[in-house]
């Protein structure tokens, strides 16, 4: 019977150039080098992904501070006074409100057409007289 497992040794001697011992470490040494990669991947993805959070979390109280600020303003005098002079049409005592008509395109060329004809009607010699002597 021993002499079975001897040629059986031999032959896997011949096909794998190590005994049964350092086949069993070397495998176990790859194993570990496989752990130890994979640990070292999810470990790189992790810190990228808190780097990721940190840059969201400081956006995040920016935009908080940004809100606090514009609920501060909103909640002084000032920018009530503005936004009811704004929208109501509100005035505070002693002021007087002026509603002008919105200028239209059509009218303010028919302003620069008459400008432009009445300094056509007069001869520029004139102008210069008027200008110096007037």
């Amino acid at each position: 019977m021993g002499d079975f497992f001897r040629k059986i040794k031999e032959g896997i001697e011949r096909f794998i150039p190590m005994t049964i011992g350092s086949l069993v470490l070397f495998a176990f040494m790859i194993y570990l080098l496989f752990i130890v990669g994979r640990s070292v991947s999810q470990n790189y993805h992790a810190n990228q992904d808190l780097a990721k959070n940190d840059g969201k979390l400081v956006q995040m109280q920016s935009d908080i501070r940004d809100l606090q600020n514009k609920i501060a303003y909103e909640q002084t005098y000032t920018f009530k006074e503005i936004e009811a002079r704004a929208l109501l049409g509100y005035s505070a005592s002693g002021e007087t409100v002026v509603n002008l008509p919105f200028d239209t395109v059509t009218s303010q060329s028919n302003i620069v057409a008459q400008a432009t004809a009445a300094q056509i009607a007069v001869p520029n010699y004139q102008l210069w007289w008027r200008y110096f002597f007037n």
